[in-house]
């Protein structure tokens, strides 16, 4: 499963906000470090994502994902709810070169309605990651609404949520969504409601 920042995204719209619980352990590379990684940096890194052998749920030590064997770095602004909450946070203070695993519970990953089908609710994930690169410039935040938005009409409809979610691989929107998204329970998220990468609205 190719894990696009847009799924990631939208993922990440949906997990608690309850304090790090994710676990950090730096095995190669610098620990002290003059620049770190900091919110709003934009940020390159290699991944490859698994089952954690502490996950209640899933195939333990599975591999779901993983940028290296595509040879394809992955890159977004750390700290704007781009990613999930263990990556968002679990990254911070990382220096340039270093290498980690991160342990993520489920309530800061893909919670307990999961993401396709080869991560389980409730699955405690370990991604294990290189910090390639990261700075205060990149290219401009994407525009997820405007990707999903396909008839224009400036709101996204059950319809346009279920085809982009089924085009990411996962059959069925997590409810949660609807309850963290749509703020007048209309089942239509307008681009006030919506929390993902969405550009200006001038772009619509």
């Amino acid at each position: 499963m190719h894990f696009t920042t847009s799924l990631i995204a939208l993922a990440a719209a949906i997990t608690s906000a309850n304090a790090l619980d994710t676990v950090v352990n730096v095995y190669e590379g610098p620990t002290e470090c003059e620049d770190k990684v900091e919110a709003g940096m934009h940020l390159s890194m290699h991944y490859v994502g698994k089952i954690a052998e502490s996950s209640a749920t899933g195939e333990k030590g599975s591999q779901f994902d993983s940028s290296r064997d595509r040879g394809d770095p992955f890159d977004f602004q750390i700290g704007g709810g781009q990613v999930i909450k263990g990556w968002d946070e679990g990254l911070l203070g990382l220096c340039q070169g270093a290498k980690a695993t991160l342990t993520i519970p489920p309530a800061e990953g893909y919670g307990e309605g999961g993401a396709g089908g080869d991560i389980p609710g409730g699955a405690t994930l370990e991604f294990d990651v290189e910090v390639l690169s990261f700075g205060n410039d990149g290219p401009p935040e994407p525009n997820l609404f405007k990707e999903i938005d396909t008839n224009g009409d400036g709101v996204l409809d059950e319809d346009e949520i279920t085809v982009y979610f089924k085009g990411q691989g996962m059959d069925l929107v997590p409810e949660e969504l609807w309850e963290h998204e749509d703020a007048d329970g209309d089942r239509t998220i307008s681009w006030e409601e919506f929390s993902g990468p969405k550009g200006t609205k001038e772009e619509l």
